[in-house]
């Protein structure tokens, strides 16, 4: 007796649906994009600005970054330009900025008495002082607009202008000069020298510059001169006397030389 056997059948097939197909579409996508990556290497930098928080790179897409003024800026009153900007997805930023900042000012100079201040007064810029003629600058003669706390203001102290006074010149040995009485002259004011009677024969003779002009803070246009003598009469013969005797001391010398010689 032989078993009977039941013919084999095929499973039944699930139906295909759309909603399969989108899945293994979907699928195969994502199998061929990249793995996400930081899209933006580097932060846009500004003169005038600075994003807040100081962002370090590099940046997913989508990540926006805010800019503030940095210091010794401010804000370009009205504010027309944007002040934020997005990374894109293909490295870029949008949308490109423009500075939106602008240096501070120090506050305004005035004019020293007798003197000027020349220059721009904003952040990072230097004013020049200089004084009139018959005037000296006491002072360091530039100042520089400079970043203090939250703003800005001028480094270092004012200068002034003073009056150009010299005191009296210096005397001189045999001679003198005008108005010595005086304790002090003023800027381009003159003294002369002269000398003194010698007493004798032959007069001093004045050697340098007979006339000073004060033409700085106690300083002279040169140095004083001087007063130089001649030799009198009485002391001519004993130099040539002098001068006689040497003469005679070497013909002596060399006729005593000859003789051994010979």
């Amino acid at each position: 007796m032989t078993a009977s056997r039941r013919p084999r059948t095929a499973p039944p097939r699930r139906p295909f649906s759309s909603r399969s197909f989108v899945g293994i579409l979907l699928g195969a996508l994502v199998l061929r994009l990249p793995a996400s990556t930081d899209a933006c290497d580097e932060i846009p930098r500004y003169e005038s600005m600075k994003a807040k928080g100081n962002p370090v790179p590099p940046v997913s897409p989508g990540f926006t970054a805010d800019y503030e003024c940095r210091p010794g800026y401010r804000l370009i009153v009205p504010l027309v330009r944007p002040t934020a900007t997005v990374c894109q997805a293909d490295g870029t930023w949008a949308p490109a900025l423009q500075e939106a900042c602008t240096r501070k000012s120090c506050p305004q100079l005035t004019e020293p008495v007798n003197g000027r201040v020349e220059g721009t007064f904003q952040f990072g810029s230097q004013a020049n002082y200089s004084c009139n003629e018959g005037y000296y600058l006491v002072g360091k003669p530039v100042v520089h607009c400079e970043f203090f706390g939250n703003d800005v203001a001028w480094h270092g102290d004012l200068p002034l202008c003073e009056k150009i006074l010299c005191q009296p010149p210096e005397q001189i040995l045999n001679g003198g000069f005008t108005n010595s009485h005086r304790d002090i002259f003023e800027y381009n004011e003159e003294v002369a020298y002269s000398c003194k009677p010698s007493g004798g024969p032959d007069e001093y003779s004045l050697v340098g510059k007979s006339t000073l002009r004060c033409s700085g803070p106690n300083k002279w246009s040169s140095d004083p001169p001087e007063c130089k003598g001649h030799p009198t009469p009485d002391e001519t013969p004993s130099k040539t006397l002098g001068a006689g005797v040497i003469v005679a001391i070497v013909l002596a010398v060399d006729a005593f030389m000859a003789l051994i010689v010979s």
